[in-house]
């Protein structure tokens, strides 16, 4: 039985040795396209080619994101040059773990060929008790749990079919809008997921995803919009992202994966701070040039420095925390009636610091006041409700009302309240919510900092 791996990457210096050197252990070829990797990763693709490992490199000049498009063809390749029984989709975060090959043969060899198999994934992450002298993150890394997902392996009779395709992800192959059955491997095979190798290595990710979104326009709404919220944190409050994306050790099982590829040999112990400055500056340097390029197209003015704006006094309001997400003071000034869940968090996935869930159809809140005042709402909030709106009432009447423009964005709600000498009501009225069965709470704001001063 020939099995191949096929794989799109990017910018992945730190765990691109140990991948292809593991897959080897699995499969007998691997597919990898590189997407304009500038941290190191061609570099390392290159020695492991020339040390003679079964590997065939690609790339391509377009900038749209094609991955799955790519990732389809690959596979179809597989089976076309390379004639493949079964392709595994992998991206460069993913290590196939189990009995061994000869186990995982003999279960793909009683599938059919008219649907996927699949792999569960086991989710590693970063915690404050890795070994940071270990370069070898798959080493490093030892503690999991069970993910969501699955991961597909594709029989060679739908990786040939063009009325099959694979969806984003890899998860689920689909004929039309119909995805096909999926067979299971049985629990001894996983795919290790290494996404979240270390908060350095998510910076420069999560930099360059939202970066390159931005740079797309119109073209690219709705896309990874996952990475939002975290690109705000990077770069509002990076302590606070590089404390939160640590996980707790003992809210994981501790299972090292067992790591089939040998020694590294060209993957170096650079630091993260080094790896961050390569893989980001040369994509910079593009986005500055192209958008230079745009403003002579465009024939922007350039305005001499005497004829500039006037300048504008900032005041103290104006010269506080650009956030106060994380901090001791960051819930204060009212007492709690209801629709405001308790304190949660952080949670690492999301990139959350300690959060509270405003619940519909409103928060209320009682604000004390020994006399008629001015005081000052300031909300950082977000929500995963498409369209979201929020209105604010103070004593029964409405006195701002704030729009969600993106989900998974931070965004910040400020207004005026006047208030009463005495006890003023305080209600935080929403439009929508979520409702699962995991979760039957309506979901409708999520609360990173809600001040009244």
């Amino acid at each position: 039985m020939k099995l191949v791996a096929v794989s799109i990457v990017k910018n992945e210096a730190d765990v691109i040795e140990p991948f292809v050197r593991h897959a080897r252990a699995w499969t007998d070829h691997h597919l990898v396209f590189d997407h304009d990797s500038t941290d190191g990763t061609r570099e390392i693709l290159g020695r492991l080619l020339a040390e003679g490992l079964p590997l065939t490199v690609f790339t391509d000049d377009a900038l749209g994101n094609l991955q799955q498009a790519r990732s389809n063809h690959l596979t179809r390749l597989a089976v076309t040059d390379w004639g493949a029984d079964w392709i595994f989709p992998l991206d460069a975060d993913e290590f196939l773990t189990g009995p061994g090959r000869p186990a995982l043969e003999k279960c793909l060899a009683g599938f059919s060929g008219t649907g996927p198999a699949t792999l569960p994934l086991l989710n590693y992450y970063p915690t404050p008790r890795d070994n940071p002298a270990e370069t070898n993150p798959v080493v490093r890394l030892t503690h999991c749990k069970p993910g969501n997902a699955r991961k597909i392996i594709v029989p060679a009779a739908l990786a040939a079919d063009p009325g099959a395709a694979a969806g984003k992800g890899s998860h689920a192959i689909y004929r039309g809008d119909r995805a096909l059955p999926e067979q299971l491997l049985p629990a001894p095979f996983q795919l290790a997921h290494f996404s979240l190798r270390s908060p350095g290595q998510q910076a420069m990710r999560i930099a360059l995803a939202e970066l390159q979104k931005l740079s797309r326009g119109r073209a690219h709404e709705g896309l990874d919009v996952h990475y939002r919220l975290s690109f705000q944190l990077l770069a509002e409050n990076p302590e606070l992202f590089f404390e939160t994306s640590l996980h707790r050790a003992e809210n994981l099982r501790t299972a090292p994966l067992d790591y089939l590829g040998g020694p590294l040999r060209f993957t170096a112990a650079a630091t993260e701070s080094h790896r961050i400055i390569r893989a980001l500056l040369p994509y910079l340097e593009k986005l500055a040039s192209s958008h230079g390029q745009l403003m002579d197209r465009i024939g922007a003015p350039v305005m001499p420095m005497e004829t500039g704006s006037p300048l504008r006094r900032l005041s103290a309001e104006d010269l506080t925390a650009s956030t106060y997400a994380g901090r001791d003071d960051a819930f204060s000034g009212y007492r709690i009636v209801g629709g405001l869940g308790p304190n949660e968090g952080p949670v690492p996935e999301a990139y959350l610091p300690n959060f509270h869930w405003g619940q519909a159809p409103a928060t209320e809140l009682l604000v004390e006041s020994p006399a008629p005042r001015q005081a000052r709402l300031a909300i950082e909030a977000l929500t995963y409700a498409e369209r979201q709106d929020v209105a604010v009432e103070l004593n029964g009447t409405v006195v701002h009302r704030h729009v969600f423009q993106r989900v998974n964005q931070r965004e910040r709600i400020v207004c005026a309240l006047p208030l009463r000498a005495g006890e003023n009501h305080l209600v935080l009225r929403y439009a929508g919510f979520l409702q699962t069965a995991i979760d039957p709470r309506q979901l409708a704001v999520i609360y990173l900092s809600l001040r009244i001063a």
